[in-house]
């Protein structure tokens, strides 16, 4: 390994190719990507508008990740962005749930249809029927101590 680029962590030195191959691929970051689309339906269901624009920013970030570590899927990110995160970006600003709803039903479709376009159609995207176990979604709801 001479004349390797390495960088020294707690664990030993680690060359950039082997800090490259832990990037996450799209699987990885769809896992994420899928779970904060699904707090996000429920967290403006309940009116929570804080939680549901936080869940689309996570969404929006993860987004900028795809260029960096798949760029063959970087143009259908940023278009499926454009297309629907955009719409219900404005339903959130605007705390009007039946804009969301309407947009959220139309960027599932576009979820499937994306999977087409890049040769996945078993991969369907589908709202499941309770909010995550693990987000409290009454907004200002606190934490008992």
């Amino acid at each position: 390994m001479a004349g390797e680029r390495t960088v020294a962590t707690k664990h030993g030195a680690m060359t950039m190719e082997q800090l490259a191959e832990m990037q996450p691929g799209m699987a990885r970051l769809m896992v994420e990507y899928a779970e904060r689309f699904w707090t996000m339906f429920y967290a403006a269901k309940a009116g929570n508008w804080p939680l549901a624009k936080y869940s689309h920013s996570e969404m929006m970030k993860l987004g900028r990740i795809v260029p960096v570590v798949r760029p063959k899927y970087a143009d259908g990110m940023r278009e499926f962005e454009a297309a629907f995160l955009g719409p219900l970006g404005a339903a959130i600003a605007a705390a009007d749930w039946t804009a969301f709803e309407t947009a959220y039903r139309r960027a599932v479709e576009g979820s499937d249809a994306y999977h087409d376009r890049f040769e996945k159609p078993f991969i369907r995207f589908r709202l499941p029927p309770e909010a995550p176990p693990f987000l409290e979604m009454e907004p200002g709801a606190r934490r008992k101590s």
